[in-house]
Formats: C-alpha cells, structure tokens, sequence
C-alpha cells in the first residue's frame, strides 16, 4: 500500500473520533495487510481504552510509565523475534507521544461524540470484565468502533453500546440500546452476541443491522450476510421465539410480548445510514418520523393519527435540512408543516 496517509497521525485520529470516511477506509485496508498491523493498532487502542477509564493526569505519565511501555515493547519482540528489536522500539516510539497527547486530551475533557469510559462489572463470565460505553446523541451522525477481536460496529444517533476492552469470556458479548450496523469477526469457538432490551442475538461471523431502542415497541434485526440466531422474551423475561435469520430477512420482534413476525426485505436498505443517506421502502410515517426525530434531535409532532399509517417510499442525504426531507416525502401534498425551534408540527390537508 502508498504511503498516502501517515499511519500513525490515523490511528490517534480514529482514537480520538476525528477521522473522516476515506481515512477510516485507508486505515482498515492497512490493518488486513498484516497482522503485525493488527496487532499494533489494537496495542495502542488498550493505552487509549485504559487513559479514558482512569483519566491519567499529566503528572501520572511518568518516568514509570515510560519504562513499562520498555518492558511491553521487549515482551512484543520476544514473542516473535523475525520482527527485529529496533524495528519495534521504533514504531513504538513513534506513536508514544501521540497516545500521550490522547491522555491528555481526554483528561481535559476533550472527549470527542459524549464518549465515557466506565468501569462495570459482568455478572456473565468467572471474573470480573471492564466496559467501556460510548453514547451517540440525538443527532450525531455515524461513530465507528473496532472491537478487540477486530469486529466493527458502527453507531447511529440516539444510541448507547457497551463493550468490553477485550473478551476474556466463553463469548463475546455487548450491549446495546439503539441502533448499530456490525461487521463481525469470525470465531467458531466464542460467539459473538448482542444483549439488548427484549432480544439477544448470536453470530460467529456475519454483518447485520440492529434497530433496537429501549423505549421503542418493536425492534428490528435485519441480516445482510451469514446467518444469526435470534431469541425474543416478553417482558417477564421469558423466552418466547428462538429463529435463525437468512440474508435479506428482517425480524419484527414485539418488546411487549416477545413474538416475532420474518419479513423477506431488501437488506442494504436497512444500513445505508451509515452512508449518509436515510433509504425507505413502503415505510409508515410514524415509523418515519421517529427515525427523523433522532438524526436531527427534533421532536415531530403529527396532528391527524391517520398520517401515522401512510406509507412512503423515497430516499435523502442525512446532510439535507429536515425542512427539505418533509418536501421530498410529501411529493403528493398530503400535510403542511412548520418549524418552531426544535420543534415540528405536521398537519394534515
């Protein structure tokens, strides 16, 4: 690969969630080239995870911290000696002092999309496991996350995911209240699953969308490659519906009563979010509207339930104004519409 970008610059720019769509692209080819890559990349990302849990102050990052870093670099090399002793030092050394900018930086509160690390407790595995937990705001747009194992998970707005800094357990499990797009590494002997509300979803290696809010009735899981198993419970916690799912398959699981409905779907639709755009097909206001509401951080209000079930088809980039998305999807004039501050109200015709 060019030398188009300075590889190190890239990794603090990604830690930091400073990173544009073509850099982030230039860095996921740079980590398949190697897995002394990998391995690297995911290095650094543990100094970062661990500055943002205890929040080190400048005083902290001492001569000790400096020599511990001494003693990982020649553990690295031990284990695999063909990578050469200088050559490690080097490339560590070369990144030292941005990893250190990034302790500082989190230390003076200069968290990037409302990233808090926390310290939780995992009542799943024999030993305790540390969290960490990212939250998008009403109308943030896309955050990436490379997990330990290499897995990606791309964040909408209005959502909340936890994840631990690595997976010591029997599987590998996360949490997530929200909606997220996972691109996940396969590993036959630890299974990948998501823990939300109502549902749990179990994968060894797949890519699939998860619309899944707390406060919501119905969530969506829907398939793009591989195969998942999903599994419902009511709101005892009883389990309900146990199913594998087959690319182009959407599940509607009801959070009250734990049933799930299987629709055959044009899957790329469902995360072309992460895109930019917002794709719709044959999608009801209501459901429209609440989508809307957490991209922009409005609240929309509808005057006349009988919107709430008309059904429309369209797409739009997520950079347009909410005004300009109203215009597109009321092509047939069917309501008026007005803003006031961050407040929309929708009236029917």
């Amino acid at each position: 690969m060019s030398e188009k970008y300075n590889i190190e610059e890239l990794i603090i720019r990604f830690l930091q969630q400073d990173i544009n769509e073509e850099e982030l692209r230039y860095l996921e080819s740079w980590l398949e080239e190697d897995a002394e890559h990998k391995s690297y990349f995911f290095g650094l990302k543990s100094i970062s995870d661990s500055s943002r849990r205890s929040f080190f102050s400048k005083e902290e990052v001492n001569e000790a911290s400096w020599q511990r870093m001494l003693a990982r670099i020649d553990k690295h090399q031990e284990k695999d000696p063909s990578l050469g002793k200088s050559r490690m030092r080097d490339l560590w050394f070369s990144c030292v002092k941005y990893v250190a900018i990034i302790i500082f930086a989190i230390g003076a509160g200069w968290g990037i999309h409302e990233f808090q690390g926390k310290r939780q407790q995992s009542d799943l595995t024999e030993k305790d496991v540390v969290y960490n937990e990212i939250h998008v705001r009403k109308g943030g747009r896309a955050n990436t996350v490379f997990l330990s194992d290499g897995s990606k998970v791309i964040l909408n707005a209005a959502t909340t995911f936890r994840y631990p800094t690595s997976f010591n357990g029997k599987n590998r499990q996360v949490y997530l209240d929200g909606e997220a797009y996972f691109e996940v590494s396969k590993d036959v002997e630890k299974p990948f699953v998501v823990k939300l509300k109502k549902q749990e979803i179990t994968v060894l290696g797949t890519t699939f969308n998860v619309q899944a809010y707390a406060h919501e009735p119905y969530s969506e899981v829907t398939l793009l490659t591989g195969q998942i198993l999903l599994e419902a419970f009511n709101e005892r916690g009883e389990s309900m519906s146990r199913m594998y799912l087959k690319p182009d398959q959407k599940a509607l699981s009801d959070n009250s009563t734990g049933s799930v409905s299987l629709q055959e779907v044009n899957a790329s639709l469902s995360n072309a979010w992460i895109n930019g755009e917002y794709k719709f097909k044959d999608e009801p206001l209501a459901s429209i509207v609440k989508r809307l509401e957490n991209y922009y951080n409005v609240k929309i209000h509808l005057d006349d339930k009988r919107l709430e079930k008309i059904k429309y088809t369209g797409t739009f980039s997520l950079d347009q104004d909410i005004l300009d998305v109203f215009r597109i999807i009321d092509y047939e004039k069917q309501f008026t519409f007005k803003r006031v501050k961050k407040d929309i109200f929708i009236t029917s015709k």
